[in-house]
């Protein structure tokens, strides 16, 4: 009474406060009175209060609680509460922290609105502010307090809003309350929500989260629902390289017109460009690739997954035409609303999953496939499925144990609304967040089409340098009309060959080709080229085996064959002027030989007549792979327009061991006439590859050898001649399973021959010796084999002749990797001949490999007194030496 008094008088200095402590601690601790206490603090509070002494009041309240009576205690925390939020300036957060401890004491004292109130009253502070642990908590008690005072809609709209978080650090709080009750609680609300709704209707549940700008779709698709490992990656290279293969293959059909030329695109994801509407045709399948995430610790169950579609019929009248459509994830216009409908089964038929789990924070990537029934406009519109919730029941069985089976399902939705690019070209788009339309989910249907299946398992995926090597290509048309104009193009040198309805394997170099033919000297390899179908078109359901002569390029590599077909429908499809489909091999390339050509000398013989003289070197370096064995070389041949090949001299089989080279001369005369020439010549005596297919030419034509032969020749007093070379060759190779196969192959080189001066020719050079060696490498590392010079003086007095061993002078050089001889003993001869006398000299060559060698190694020239006259032997001698 006395703090009272002092409140209520004026003038009085002493402040009341310090009696009202007393009276409130004397009430509890000596009188064990807490009714009057309450009643004190009650008063000492509307005191404070009056004065503005906001804190000291709330101070007041929280301490009247206890652990006993829930009711008062949530009471005076909620008046605790209000006096935060009227103090200057407020304090929100402890304002928002005690209502939430308010409503937690009126929840445990029954009061389930007070506490409801209380919640959603500190929910308007905590939202939005980041912090999420207490919104994930305030949330979950809102909703599961609304749901006990059956305010479904309130419910429904607090899971929503704590399923949609999205922060990180919301999941390990939300989820062991979820875990607990958390999902049967939303499961039973939604199940009484839709209730009072329309049948068949279906909710935006929030979960699982759906990566919509990952989204992929792909126009030639399979029937096919489940789980993959992970959507194809978008290679813009690689995309890019297809354009321009197909764009040679339009221009070929084009027969080089000046016409437009839109890409075909198959495969619409998040990196292509998305403005344009995917055209398909009736009774196609379209895959769908939707990445799936459960951000939840606890594990969720869908079932009957599917897609739900929107369609339009077309209007008969007008032809169908890119549809401008507003940007996916905005409000569309009203006509555009009237247009689309629910897809009814007749329309379109969609695939289902019939159940998927998703563990704790797991991502998958489901497959879901539609396939439209009429033409028209065709939406995307959403996923549909159940969510599935299990409860444990106590059930006595009839043998005594105890089962625990129930599940909840309610039937849900989610929006696909994949993004387009953000807009960077107005001011108001850069300052703002503007993005771009986005249509790889509206589709266009037309009339049944042609649609093509490609088998590839013959394209090889391991090649030799050179190698050559026949594919067979089979071509299904699975669409519903026939498809003409078919245009196969490749990434890399490969030549396109025969043409069947049935399967067949052609012959890699067919044999019997002629010594010399004429070739067309306008023959161009193009990267597309026109595949030549029976009857002109390929009708439903058959296939062509085409074939392919895949090469394996000059040098060790690894490299993606990508194979495209170009073909358009032999009906006019109005919008659809061609289709494509492209397959993509890894090769791998393996070392097998280097061809490297000498220095080609263009020299007049004793008719007067020009020849040229040259030689290539086949360096095999199959000892890197084990597997390559027995290699022979078994073909030259010439490709110009002035030179004709002529037979060799020696036809000993060559063959190149590996590590081992092999120095092989040829001759040429000139042709009769300037034209395009062909020659061959056999090494072995064997049956001639035939050199008029057009697989070995177009091949030629697509290396780069043929590139350096059509080059200017550089400025020179002398005349050049560009040249080129295929050495064609077998050899034996190992696979998996002691099987083996033989390989076919060819190598490309470019000639270079230049007219050089004849030197006076005053003697007559021969060689003597013995042309095959044997001999054990491992016991004796070296072969010394005689070898004799014969000189004869053809002029009408003395000569001082000098001859000398191991060396090039005067000569072309060897290269680098020729195999290795020496001369031994006495190599640098000077001898006097008579004239008209003839004179040996004895050399002897040292081998320590087997191999095929030139021993023409030397240089014999006449000692005059205005210089030295080298002389040469016209000739190339050959010497084979092989491993016992």
């Amino acid at each position: 009474m006395t703090s009272l008094s002092l409140f209520m008088g004026s003038g009085v200095r002493r402040e009341p406060h310090p009696y009202y402590d007393e009276c409130i601690n004397v009430y509890l601790n000596l009188c064990k009175a807490p009714l009057y206490a309450m009643r004190a603090t009650l008063v000492h509070c509307e005191c404070l209060i009056s004065r503005g002494y906001y804190l000291s009041a709330a101070s007041w309240f929280i301490k009247m609680t206890n652990d006993e009576a829930d009711l008062n205690s949530g009471l005076l925390l909620e008046q605790g509460a209000h006096c935060y939020v009227r103090m200057d300036p407020p304090s929100l957060r402890k304002y928002a922290f005690h209502l939430v401890l308010a409503g937690h004491r009126y929840s445990k004292a029954g009061q389930r609105k007070h506490a409801l109130r209380c919640y959603k009253n500190a929910w308007d502070i905590f939202k939005g502010k980041g912090w999420s642990l207490a919104e994930n908590h305030i949330g979950f008690t809102i909703g599961r307090l609304s749901y006990n005072v059956r305010d479904i809609d309130g419910a429904y709209e607090a899971y929503q809003n704590l399923l949609t978080y999205d922060d990180q650090s919301v999941h390990v709080m939300h989820s062991q309350i979820l875990f607990q009750k958390g999902i049967q609680d939303f499961v039973s609300v939604v199940q009484i929500y839709l209730q009072s709704q329309p049948p068949s209707t279906t909710v935006e549940l929030p979960i699982p989260i759906v990566g919509n700008n990952r989204i992929y779709l792909s126009l030639f698709g399979e029937k096919f629902s489940g789980v993959v490992k992970e959507t194809p990656d978008f290679d813009k290279v690689k995309r890019q390289g297809e354009v321009e293969l197909e764009g040679k293959a339009h221009t070929l059909m084009s027969d080089g017109r000046i016409s437009f030329f839109k890409p075909s695109q198959s495969v619409f994801s998040g990196d292509t460009l998305n403005t344009f509407r995917p055209i398909c045709a009736i009774n196609e399948t379209v895959t769908v690739l939707i990445p799936l995430k459960n951000p939840l610790q606890v594990p969720l169950t869908l079932s009957n997954i599917s897609l739900h579609c929107l369609h339009s019929p077309r209007d008969p009248n007008h032809p169908i035409k890119q549809i401008k459509t507003p940007s996916r994830g905005s409000s569309p216009d009203m006509s555009y609303k009237n247009k689309l409908k629910t897809a009814s089964k007749d329309q379109v038929e969609t695939s289902e999953l019939s159940r998927l789990v998703l563990g704790p924070e797991e991502d998958v990537i489901i497959s879901l496939s539609v396939t439209p029934l009429v033409e028209g406009n065709l939406s995307i519109a959403s996923l549909v499925y159940h969510l599935v919730s299990t409860k444990a029941v106590d059930k006595q069985s009839v043998d005594g144990s105890k089962e625990s089976v129930m599940e909840n399902m309610i039937p849900g939705k989610i929006n696909l609304c994949p993004r387009g690019p953000r807009l960077n070209n107005t001011k108001d788009q850069r300052v703002g967040q503007v993005y771009g339309n986005d249509n790889r989910l509206n589709l266009l249907v037309t009339s049944p089409l042609p649609r093509l299946k490609l088998e590839t398992t013959t394209l090889p995926t391991h090649l030799f340098c050179g190698e050559v090597k026949c594919a067979v290509i089979e071509a299904t048309n699975t669409g519903a009309t026939p498809l003409t104009n078919l245009c196969l193009a490749t990434s890399r040198p490969c030549s396109l060959g025969e043409v069947r309805l049935s399967p067949f394997q052609p012959v890699v170099h067919p044999r019997g080709g002629q010594y010399c033919h004429v070739i067309n000297a306008s023959h161009k390899a193009p990267q597309a080229a026109l595949v030549d179908l029976p009857n002109g078109q390929l009708n439903p359901g058959q296939t062509a085996y085409i074939a392919v002569w895949v090469y394996g390029g000059e040098q060790a590599e690894t490299y993606d064959l990508v194979t495209l077909l170009y073909f358009t429908s032999a009906s006019d499809i109005p919008g659809v002027t061609h289709r494509a489909v492209s397959t993509e091999t890894k090769v791998n390339v393996s070392v097998s030989v280097t061809v490297e050509s000498r220095v080609c000398n263009v020299t007049p013989t004793s008719q007067n007549k020009l020849q040229l003289l040259g030689s290539v070197i086949v360096n095999n370096v199959g000892y890197y792979s084990l597997s390559l064995q027995d290699l022979h070389v078994t073909q030259l041949s010439l490709v110009s327009d002035r030179w004709i090949m002529q037979s060799l001299e020696s036809n000993i089989p060559l063959v190149v061991y590996p590590g081992a080279s092999i120095n092989i001369p040829f001759r040429a005369e000139l042709a009769p006439k300037e034209s395009a020439y062909f020659s061959s010549v056999s090494l072995g005596g064997g049956p001639l590859v035939d050199t008029s297919a057009n697989h070995v030419l177009d091949l030629y034509k697509r290396s780069q050898a043929c590139c350096e032969v059509n080059k200017n020749s550089p400025n020179s007093p002398s005349p050049h001649y560009n040249m080129g070379m295929l050495v064609f060759w077998e050899g034996s190779v190992s696979e998996e399973g002691n099987k083996s196969r033989i390989l076919h192959a060819q190598h490309h080189t470019a000639l270079q021959a230049s007219l050089v001066p004849q030197p006076e020719q005053l003697l007559s050079l021969g060689l003597s010796y013995q042309e095959s060696w044997s001999a054990d490498f491992k016991t004796a590392p070296l072969l010394p084999v005689p070898v004799t010079l014969h000189i004869t003086n053809c002029f009408n007095s003395s000569l001082t002749v000098m001859v000398t061993a191991n060396t090039t002078a005067g000569r072309p050089a060897p290269p680098k990797d020729t195999l290795p001889f020496m001369w031994s003993g006495m190599v640098r001869h000077k001898i006097d001949i008579p004239d008209h006398v003839t004179k040996s000299v004895n050399l002897t060559a040292v081998f320590s490999t087997p191999g095929v060698y030139n021993i023409n190694q030397f240089t014999v020239s006449v000692v005059r007194a205005s210089g030295s006259v080298p002389q040469v032997i016209d000739s190339t001698s050959l010497l084979r030496v092989d491993a016992l």
